[in-house]
């Protein structure tokens, strides 16, 4: 195979770099059978360069099509930070070529960004963990709530509850032999009269998180580590690796609804239970006139209806309750009724923190799906949407907020709601006090 190395140096004496670094490809390329097309070496200046070495190569590829093996010493000469070596890998894959580290031992380079970027830097037993909670958890002891399926002995560790592990099997068969949706299990179980550990009837989040807990396979996981065999599996490795890689097939970018297509959601409360609406989206298909035809249907509904079915609202039509909110608000945000300038130090906090939650969260889920990704989990076309998600939200966070732009935005200018209450076909907006 036609074979390039780059390779990223810090040497002061860089005389014969270029030289050692071609005696170290083609050494690799002698024992693996691939042939050498060229070297190209930078150092820490000459990266940042437009004319760098590495531009070089990438102007290579993209003018001539080259399909190349790209040899790398490791993923760090890919770039400064953990986003930017990404971002080069998913460019030389969307170049058809291959990325490989020159360590036989250590070759791929998604892994070796974890594990130098990701693991190397966690603090796995964090400061305010005390030594004795560590040794309880080390030990073996059962830390946090119970979780279904599973009770206590007298030593304080998890052992198999017989009933609520059949339903537990149960739960993983549906979801991966039988194909079933969350929603579809949700509705069995809640028909056969199972009741979860508090006694109460199944909803579509606790199913969800019950799928998603390693705690079935016989894995702890605690202060930000995870002890595998700690305690008597439920469910087989096999068959969790599978709900896993569906859960993921089903929900590749896991991410807030997009403001553009439900403006309200996080702040429309059902009138009746008061528990919040979320948008919902249904295709549905339909046969007119011998043709099959789709169409799309948006609304919001109660979460707790949604989820439980205990709630006696109805759904409000998302587009037409908007357009009607919009005009209400827009008419009492200019009038007296809003005092504009006094509620902003406060409005303009609540979305600095908004901002500063949704980089955490977006940079959390990219760092999470590039794990996944080095695991073969998930392909490197979901791990670009998390990127440029992350990358994205940070492009957003850059600018200053002022009083200006808030107001000229619905996203930013609904801040300065508490909440919006539902009740049939009206509505009550209820604003932030000032600070």
């Amino acid at each position: 195979m036609q074979t390039v190395g780059y390779f990223l140096h810090s040497e002061k004496n860089s005389k014969n770099v270029k030289k050692k670094y071609q005696n170290l490809l083609n050494e690799y390329c002698s024992i693996h059978g691939h042939t050498v097309v060229n070297t190209f070496v930078d150092n820490n200046m000459t990266r940042l360069s437009i004319y760098s070495e590495f531009e070089k190569l990438r102007d290579d590829i993209k003018s001539n099509q080259n399909r190349y093996l790209v040899i790398i010493n490791n993923s760090s000469d890919l770039g400064r930070s953990i986003e930017e070596i990404t971002d080069n890998l998913i460019w030389f894959e969307d170049n058809k070529c291959k990325v490989l580290c020159i360590d036989d031992e250590n070759p791929d380079p998604y892994q070796d960004t974890v594990n130098r970027y990701i693991y190397s830097n966690n603090d796995q037993w964090s400061s305010f963990v005390s030594n004795k909670m560590k040794q309880k958890f080390a030990n073996g002891k059962w830390m946090g709530r119970l979780p279904y399926g599973y009770i206590l002995d007298e030593n304080g560790c998890l052992i198999v509850c017989p009933n609520e592990s059949l339903v537990v099997k149960e739960i993983f068969d549906l979801y991966v032999n039988q194909n079933l949706g969350i929603r579809k299990i949700t509705a069995i179980l809640n028909q056969k009269k199972y009741k979860t550990k508090k006694n109460n009837s199944w909803n579509i989040s606790t199913v969800y998180d019950l799928i998603k807990n390693p705690v079935y396979i016989g894995t702890s996981k605690r202060f930000g580590v995870s002890i595998p065999n700690s305690h008597s599996f439920i469910i087989e490795n096999t068959v969790y690796t599978a709900a896993q890689q569906k859960l993921f097939m089903r929900s590749p970018v896991r991410t807030n609804i997009n403001p553009e297509n439900y403006l309200l959601s996080g702040i429309l409360h059902c009138g009746f239970c008061d528990s919040r609406m979320i948008g919902v989206t249904k295709n549905i298909k339909y046969i007119n006139n011998n043709n099959l035809s789709k169409s799309r249907y948006r609304y919001y509904r109660c979460s707790k209806k949604q989820n439980s079915g205990n709630c006696n609202s109805n759904s409000v039509e998302a587009e037409t309750f908007e357009k009607k909110f919009i005009l209400k608000f827009d008419k009492e945000m200019s009038s007296p009724k809003v005092n504009i300038g006094k509620k902003f130090p406060k409005i303009l906090k609540k979305i600095e923190l908004k901002r500063k939650q949704s980089l955490t969260n977006a940079q959390r889920l990219f760092k999470d799906a590039l794990i996944n990704t080095s695991k073969g989990k998930i392909g490197v076309d979901v791990l670009k949407l998390y990127l440029k998600q992350y990358q994205e939200i940070k492009n957003s966070t850059e600018y200053k907020i002022n009083i200006k732009n808030v107001l000229g935005k619905n996203h930013l200018k609904l801040n300065f709601i508490n909440k919006v209450r539902v009740h049939g076909s009206d509505f009550k907006i209820y604003y932030e006090r000032a600070s």
